[in-house]
């Protein structure tokens, strides 16, 4: 996204980023996008990445058209909103709900940022997610991001097995180790069904929506669950999502 849109991030957005390509930045923004809405909370999740390089593609249930630019096309998903680029070109600015859809929770895959872009996402003072896989090279890139956030409350998704490599605990960086004794570094496994069929409208697996609550409980308040009953998705409005907040 251009630089006028990190610099106009709301302070109670979350954002995702990833340390390196391939990391899994938005199977960990839809699984925490889903943990929100279980509490009964709407979100928005939208996905800065080009179209061809979307990994939210397929994660909709049920597609509600473009807005009236033809900047953004918007999907369901429960009781996520999810926003998608419709071409390479960047839209004037990010997605905005009508008033009476107004989420809870702005969950926002920026997946992989340049240099400048992180060091303009540090003076945003969001909740950022850094993901990460456990490999040398990929603690070394999540140090060099979270040496640039270290103002920010961060939270750290590893993609991976449990059981970290010895060299890679040999290698785990300051910053890293210090966010894991808090807590702050969350595991997220690696399911199969997930790495040959992508992110869909199906639930994600238990134990991705397990990590997805895990994340979502050190991002945002608790809120109790609240009874859940079917909501209608709402008709997509012409014009809403493509104006600059």
């Amino acid at each position: 996204m251009g630089r006028g849109d990190i610099d106009a991030l709301g302070a109670d957005y979350i954002t995702v980023v990833t340390a390196h390509a391939g990391a899994g930045a938005s199977t960990v923004a839809l699984a925490i996008s889903d943990a929100a809405a279980a509490t009964d909370r709407r979100v928005h999740l939208v996905d800065a990445a080009r179209p061809h390089r979307s990994g939210l593609i397929a994660a909709a249930s049920a597609e509600l058209g473009t807005d009236a630019a033809g900047a953004w096309r918007r999907g369901s998903r429960d009781r996520v909103t999810i926003d998608r680029r419709v071409a390479d070109v960047e839209p004037d600015g990010w997605p905005v709900l009508p008033i009476n859809e107004e989420p809870a929770i702005t969950v926002l895959d920026l997946g992989l940022l340049a240099p400048e872009d992180v060091a303009r996402l540090a003076a945003a003072r969001t909740r950022t997610v850094v993901v990460c896989r456990p490999t040398v090279p990929g603690m070394r890139l999540t140090e060099h991001v979270l040496s640039q956030l270290v103002e920010q409350p961060v939270v750290v998704a590893v993609v991976g097995p449990a059981r970290w490599p010895q060299a890679v605990n040999a290698n785990c960086v300051p910053r890293l180790r210090e966010l894991r004794s808090q807590g702050r570094v969350i595991r997220v496994p690696v399911d199969r069904r997930l790495q040959t069929a992508g992110l869909t409208g199906d639930r994600l697996p238990k134990a991705v929506e397990a990590a997805g609550r895990s994340l979502a409980a050190l991002l945002m308040p608790a809120v109790p669950p609240q009874p859940r009953h079917r909501h209608r998705a709402a008709a997509f409005q012409p014009g809403t999502a493509g104006e600059t907040q």
